[in-house]
């Protein structure tokens, strides 16, 4: 039997079908329902290139935090002001190494190195909280920021795995 390729979703259909049966692409639709059609299936695959981005972000915010843990680590050592604290040091070392090793396998499983690197911070920040309230509410902005970037790559990953699914692409 003779087939068709779609011009939205690229998969092969018979030639008898009235719509694609993978993105619901009208074969005998009129010229403006094709457009629409393709234009809305575009506009709804942008979001695979939307997820992309939003993992680069990440794997930046995961560097740049495990950058500002190894320097804590780096000052607390060199300073002779300040009283080596080993407990704190591990912990920074430990969240540190965490954040690289996300940040070098974000490609590799993207939803769980999403996920557990922002519990992390998430619990780095109760913590703190928990410890002295005044130090958490410094720098605010930038750890909502941070929290709220990873949550939305999360968010975009999703939505993309969805699209994936949904179509076959």
């Amino acid at each position: 039997m003779s087939s068709i390729q779609c011009p939205a979703c690229k998969e092969s259909q018979e030639i008898n079908v009235s719509n694609c049966t993978n993105c619901r692409f009208p074969f005998t639709g009129s010229t403006q329902e094709k457009s629409i059609h393709i234009a809305q299936f575009i506009n709804k695959k942008n979001v695979i290139s939307d997820a992309e981005e939003a993992l680069s972000r990440s794997k930046k915010i995961l560097f740049l935090i495990s950058g500002y843990n190894f320097l804590f680590i780096l000052v607390s050592i060199l300073s002779s002001t300040i009283e080596v604290d080993v407990f704190s040091i591990s912990i920074n070392l430990i969240l540190g190494l965490g954040f690289v090793i996300s940040g070098l396998l974000l490609k590799k499983s993207p939803m769980f190195f999403s996920v557990f690197p922002l519990g992390m911070i998430i619990g780095l920040y109760t913590v703190n909280f928990i410890l002295d309230p005044n130090l958490a509410m410094r720098g605010i902005i930038y750890k909502l920021i941070i929290v709220g970037s990873l949550i939305y790559s999360i968010y975009l990953l999703q939505k993309a795995k969805t699209f994936n699914k949904q179509f076959s692409v």
